[in-house]
């Protein structure tokens, strides 16, 4: 036993003498200081079938923006001015839609009610997958009584939909079940990520960088840190049945829905990983159309407005701009009169 603590002590030793970043002098819980903190945190709340949604009836600002909600929990936009009257919009989305790094007025569905002179209501949720984008439209829908759903998406929405644990928060997940069915699992939402046994076992050995070098030899950093942890599931086949799931609810709720795919900031970026990118989305909209729903692929007005020569003046945090979230907001109205909504 004295001889495996020895070497355990020089193997610890060693590991931090050969790293830059390390030292014999300071001894930090690696997996506290590796486990991001999340901007959800602040003005979001626990939710037990969603995982967490806005708190309603904030007014304060994000990324230091402003940022203000309805009693409802939406994001709220052109507050100081008229509110246009006629047939709402009801958005969906995560952080895209919700506008992580603009503010109130500056997010796709403020500019689509400039456009479409409509209420058009923001239920955006940072950090969403598809599968509580769903829910979230399952639960508001039915609320608000709008004449049109706006779901919009990106392609790492899909890759969520395969959690049940996303920075270091618990969410909900769906399961494939039957020939095209889909089980809903994690409700209600566990409060903590992981069991308190494992916590207290990450508090005490995250302080070793043996251990976090061995883990991330072993590509197992995600089980280490416990920020993600996944179901095991196709995804894509998730994101396919949620999408005949939305048509489902929409065609019960009478709603005109549109489906819309967004381009990440990283794609235009690489080559390599804009066509896999598009691919995700394609696949995902492909499913949204067989399910009867139209759609839009926002690849090709980005592609065609020139988007990827100067990517900077359309994203910025990996998120929209001002001027990114307008084109779309153009985009989805050119649609939705094509569809004389």
């Amino acid at each position: 036993m004295a001889t495996i603590v020895l070497c355990l002590l020089v193997a610890e030793a060693a590991t931090r003498l050969f790293d830059p970043a390390a030292s014999l002098w300071r001894y930090p819980n690696y997996i506290h200081e590796g486990t991001p903190r999340s901007v959800k945190d602040p003005q979001l709340a626990y939710d037990p079938r969603l995982g967490w949604e806005p708190i309603p009836g904030l007014s304060g600002t994000l990324m230091g923006k402003p940022f203000s909600t309805s009693s409802e929990g939406l994001r709220q936009h052109h507050r100081t001015q008229p509110q246009p009257s006629g047939p709402s919009i009801l958005a969906f989305g995560d952080s895209f839609t919700e506008g992580f790094a603009v503010g109130d007025d500056e997010t796709w569905p403020a500019h689509l009610q400039q456009i479409v002179g409509r209420p058009v209501l923001n239920a955006g949720v940072r950090g969403y997958g598809l599968d509580q984008i769903e829910l979230r439209a399952e639960r508001l829908i039915p609320r608000l009584k709008p004449t049109t759903a706006v779901l919009a998406f990106i392609a790492d929405d899909i890759t969520r939909t395969g959690l049940s644990v996303r920075d270091s928060k618990a969410k909900p997940y769906f399961l494939p079940a039957g020939s095209g069915g889909l089980a809903l699992h994690n409700v209600p939402v566990p409060t903590a990520a992981a069991p308190r046994w494992l916590t207290d076992v990450r508090d005490v050995l995250g302080y070793s960088h043996l251990l976090g070098t061995v883990m991330k030899r072993l590509d197992a950093t995600a089980l280490w840190y416990g920020n993600v942890i996944r179901t095991g599931a196709d995804e894509n086949v998730v994101a396919c049945r949620l999408m005949a799931r939305f048509a489902a609810l929409a065609r019960d709720q009478d709603v005109k829905a549109l489906v819309v795919g967004l381009p990440q900031y990283v794609a235009w970026r690489d080559p390599s990983g804009l066509l896999a990118e598009h691919k995700a989305l394609g696949a995902a909209l492909d499913c949204a159309a067989k399910a009867g729903l139209p759609t839009l692929d926002g690849f090709v007005p980005f592609e065609r407005e020139g988007v990827g020569r100067d990517p900077d003046s359309y994203y910025t945090e990996y998120h929209l701009t001002d001027r990114g979230n307008a084109l779309a907001a153009w985009t989805i109205a050119a649609i939705l009169a094509a569809y004389n909504e």
